[in-house]
């Protein structure tokens, strides 16, 4: 069984997210970084903003923070909600927030005994998804945003996307860097900084692994999710962020909301819709007592 472009229902329709898109951009238009290189564009700010303000959690816990721009979003999605950052590099922060605790330990090293069935995890790691998801059922976690959701034959990271494809990943071994701190950590920022994506993803605690192509998988997700939706582009262009057709075949995507500026103040969400990567929301089944 492979290829997921939904599952389940989530809690909002495509209409409430087309009438949010002018109250995010009075937001979006406050953002404390202009140009937010190498981290979220427009349309996965409204995609986050968006899912998180509808679900409401009461705990977020935000994996990747790189300059800080996700931190600021998720508190004016959901200021009341206790906030979590995490990040291995918090040096890299332009903002920091004065309500959420930061860590530099890796979401798997956590206390999470607090966790309700409201609790979030909005994950921007460049990490392993499906290993992701099984620590988030094994912390009593039931709801996660995956920002990183790259296709089958995209990207630095083995995505849901990518496990509904049945396509496993295999990484580039250029970009793995040897350990230790000092040179190899400069040259880590510099490759991140030419890349466009945060050190994070070419730290060597967090390396990629081989996964082989397989349909078990996707077959686990599909008996432990009772919803995975990926969130649509605002708008499409010609071409994909590598530069080659957006077939159907090879990027199966959801219809955009928009297909052309209906406002002046879309602009921003059409000069950035390359920075889209089918960023989605995953919802874990309860598990029956006993």
């Amino acid at each position: 069984m492979c290829e997921a472009a939904a599952i389940g229902t989530p809690p909002w329709t495509r209409s409430e997210i087309i009438e949010s898109i002018e109250e995010f951009l009075g937001v979006y238009a406050d953002r404390p970084i202009a140009d937010n290189q190498g981290g979220m564009k427009a349309p996965h700010m409204f995609a986050t903003w968006f899912m998180v303000r509808a679900l409401s959690p009461d705990l977020i816990v935000e994996s990747g923070i790189w300059r800080g721009q996700g931190t600021w979003l998720l508190e004016r999605a959901c200021p009341t909600a206790r906030l979590v950052s995490i990040d291995v590099d918090l040096g890299n922060r332009v903002f920091t927030s004065d309500r959420a605790v930061y860590s530099n330990r890796d979401f798997s090293e956590q206390d999470w005994s607090d966790v309700t069935d409201r609790s979030l995890v909005f994950f921007d790691d460049h990490q392993n998804a499906y290993r992701r998801l099984q620590q988030c059922r094994w912390f009593g976690f039931h709801h996660a945003i995956f920002e990183d959701n790259y296709p089958a034959s995209q990207g630095d990271c083995y995505s849901l996307k990518k496990a509904f494809s049945c396509a496993g990943f295999e990484p580039d071994d250029s970009l793995q860097s040897s350990s230790g701190e000092g040179a190899a950590a400069q040259l880590r920022h510099m490759v991140a900084k030419l890349l466009g994506v945060s050190p994070l993803s070419l730290t060597p605690q967090y390396q990629s692994v081989t996964i082989r192509p397989n349909d078990h998988d996707s077959v686990k997700l599909r008996k432990q999710l009772d919803v995975y939706y990926e969130f649509p582009p605002v708008f499409k262009t010609g071409q994909t962020r590598w530069g080659d057709a957006w077939s159907k075949e090879k990027y199966p995507t959801p219809a955009p909301l928009l297909t052309e500026p209906t406002e002046t103040s879309h602009d921003i969400l059409r000069d950035e819709a390359l920075a889209y990567t089918w960023i989605c929301y995953a919802r874990l089944k309860k598990v029956a007592p006993g």
